[in-house]
C-alpha cells in the first residue's frame, strides 16, 4: 500500500538507486509509472507493505518501507531490485552502480567515478568539505540527516 513519502515514519527502512545524471522528464514518467505499478502490489508474506518512494535531486530513486506495519522479507527485497533492474534497461542507465560518486557543486548535482573521486581527493580538487551524497544509508531519518556530508564525515575520508 503506497502512503505519501513525508507520512512515512522516520525509522522506515529505504533503499537509495542513484544515477550518473539527472532523469529528463520522459524518465521520471517511467520511473512513476513503473515504481507506482510496483509498489501498489508489493508484498511480504502474502501482506500488503505500506511503502512509498521519492526521487530526489532528478537523480535519486528513494524507496521506503515501514517495517512497524510487516516486515520485509528477502524475496521482497530481491523483487523491489528487480523494479530497479527494469527501470535501468528501460531508461538505458545503471541504477545499480556503486562506483558513481554524486556530489554538490554550486547547488547543482554532480558524479564522477570513485577512481576519478580518489584521483581529485589526491590531487587536492576535493576538499574534505566537499559534500558528496551517502547512499549506504538504511533509514528514513538517515536521509533526512546524513544523506549530504562532507568527505571527511564519509567512509572516504580514508582517501584524504
Amino acid at each position: 500500500m503506497i502512503v505519501d513519502f513525508k507520512t512515512m515514519p522516520d525509522d522506515s527502512r529505504i533503499w537509495i538507486y542513484q544515477s550518473n545524471r539527472d532523469f529528463n522528464e520522459s524518465e521520471i514518467g517511467i520511473i512513476n509509472d513503473k515504481t507506482i505499478s510496483f509498489l501498489d502490489n508489493w508484498q511480504a508474506h502474502g501482506k500488503d507493505l505500506e511503502c512509498s518512494y521519492s526521487i530526489i535531486d532528478k537523480r535519486f530513486i528513494i524507496i521506503a518501507v515501514n517495517e512497524s506495519v510487516n516486515p520485509i522479507g528477502g524475496c521482497s527485497i530481491d523483487f523491489s531490485l528487480q523494479l530497479i533492474k527494469d527501470i535501468s534497461n528501460t531508461i538505458g542507465i545503471d541504477l545499480l552502480n556503486r562506483l558513481v560518486v554524486n556530489y554538490r557543486l554550486d547547488n547543482k548535482v554532480e558524479s564522477l567515478s570513485l577512481s576519478d573521486l580518489k584521483n581529485k581527493i589526491k590531487d587536492g580538487d576535493f576538499s574534505p568539505e566537499t559534500i558528496i551524497f551517502n547512499t549506504a544509508i538504511n533509514s528514513k531519518s538517515e536521509l533526512l540527516n546524513n544523506f549530504e556530508i562532507d568527505i571527511r564525515s564519509s567512509w572516504l575520508s580514508k582517501f584524504i
